[in-house]
């Protein structure tokens, strides 16, 4: 049995993902049998890590500098964070392989999404489904002209993701709609989307961009889990 979660507010975790034992516990109450929680630092690239042997099951320090996971082995739950990012969990129910990653736009573009999926195939997956969670959506994603045109040099039919706003210099960014385009280019058409927007529900989940609308030093962490129990 493959078990997925989506805490937003209610577990705390902050940045430097202190409170580990707070998202333990939440996990049990959710169900999940584990031995181990695995978490990342990320750095909004696209390197991947691969646990496929009881022997790379790492520690809570020093965690691999990485922003997609996946892994073949039971009672391991992968872990990633995101505060307005895309968490999207990725698993195969058939083979028992399973991925998270974090993808920005940084490292959507940079390529997590197709390296995950790549290295859950590496371990059997076949039939891939993916669950995008809670992230920013495009009405809360303002952005600049030079971010479009970013996007734009990397390929034209970019431009079906951008809106523009009247009388405004800015214009709006749809993460969400970049990234499952991504899952559709690796032939993954099993997409569920929660379409939840993280900048506008203040009441249950963490927003970096609202923290810093609002003058915050920071704001806490969302925690996606994806765990083969």
């Amino acid at each position: 049995m493959i078990k997925t979660h989506f805490f937003g507010k209610d577990c705390i975790i902050d940045r430097a993902l202190i409170n580990r034992e707070n998202l333990a516990l939440n996990l049990k109450n959710q169900q999940f049998i584990f031995q181990n929680i695995l978490l990342l630092n990320q750095v909004h690239q696209k390197e991947v890590v691969v646990v496929d042997d009881k022997s790379k099951i790492y520690g809570e320090s020093n965690l691999p500098k990485a922003d997609g996971i996946v892994s073949n082995l039971k009672e391991v739950v992968l872990g990633i964070v995101t505060a307005d990012c895309s968490p999207i969990l990725l698993f195969d129910n058939e083979k028992k392989v399973i991925g998270a990653c974090h993808a920005g736009w940084r490292g959507a573009k940079a390529g997590v999404i197709s390296q995950t999926i790549n290295e859950m195939r590496n371990l059997g997956a076949k039939n891939i489904s993916a669950l995008i969670g809670p992230m920013i959506q495009q009405k809360s994603y303002e952005i600049s002209f030079e971010f479009y045109d970013d996007f734009i040099d990397e390929n034209i039919e970019n431009k079906f993701f951008f809106k523009t706003i009247e009388n405004s210099q800015k214009m709006l960014f749809d993460l969400c709609g970049y990234v499952q385009n991504k899952l559709r280019a690796e032939g993954i058409s099993a997409i569920e989307n929660l379409a939840i927007d993280t900048y506008e529900d203040e009441k249950n989940y963490f927003s970096f961009r609202r923290s810093k609308h609002q003058n915050q030093v920071d704001c806490g962490r969302n925690v996606a889990v994806i765990a083969i129990n």
